[in-house]
């Protein structure tokens, strides 16, 4: 017999993400509240299941003393290349790439906030802008040398994640005003430039990494 698609029981987290980079002028700090969603759904056959999940939020953003803005963006190092797998590696230390099982084991840890430490091969992608209302002066930033892109005094000190019950960030809007109207990459017409030395993944980078929230 063929059926139709469903959910099997639905479990999620919030967690927050915390940077913190030391400057010149003390420390300075920026945070982003997200959400992680998994469940197995149902497929085509009676016995036949697909792991999903999904999670939302937007990019971390980190005002600095110079008046350059640190975006840590949702494109992460973590297995699956997102916020979600991202909190799972830092949360729960059974997780294996056993997505829907860990969302399911970092639930039933509400009330808790220690601070976990995030790994960093899982860090997320760092960028800066040169002129924050131009996208294409978008530049990546190296988590272990941020004075190449802020001066001396800089330097990326923590980035941590804590389990909450704090409502899911939007706003990044407001800060970048050109995000909403914007399609493609923010780098014009990356594929006439082979032979630029640019990190590929920046070359390429669009606004998805930035929100999940202001498409919808």
């Amino acid at each position: 017999a063929i059926t139709g698609c469903a959910s099997l029981p639905e479990h999620s987290y919030k967690f927050k993400m915390i940077v913190e980079v030391d400057t010149p002028s003390g420390p300075r700090t920026g945070s982003s509240v997200y959400e992680v969603t998994a469940a197995n759904r149902r497929a085509l056959l009676p016995d036949e299941h697909v792991r999903a999940w999904s999670s939302r939020g937007e990019a971390v953003a980190v005002d600095l003393p110079n008046g350059a803005t640190l975006f840590a963006l949702l494109k992460t190092g973590a297995i699956q290349g997102d916020m979600a797998s991202l909190s799972m590696a830092a949360f729960d230390p059974l997780f294996n790439n056993d997505i829907v099982e860990s969302v399911e084991r970092i639930s039933k840890r509400r009330g808790v906030d220690i601070p976990a430490t995030v790994k960093r091969s899982d860090y997320p992608m760092l960028v800066r802008f040169r002129d924050i209302k131009n996208p294409a002066s978008v530049e990546a930033v190296d988590p272990d040398n941020l004075v190449a892109s802020f001066g001396p005094g800089y330097r990326l000190k923590s980035l941590t994640v804590q389990v909450t019950d704090e409502a899911v960030t939007v706003g990044i809007e407001k800060r970048l005003e050109w995000l909403k109207g914007h399609r493609g990459a923010l780098k014009p017409n990356p594929p006439r430039y082979l032979d630029d030395p640019t990190d590929p993944e920046l070359r390429l980078l669009d606004t998805g990494p930035f929100s999940t929230e202001i498409f919808k």
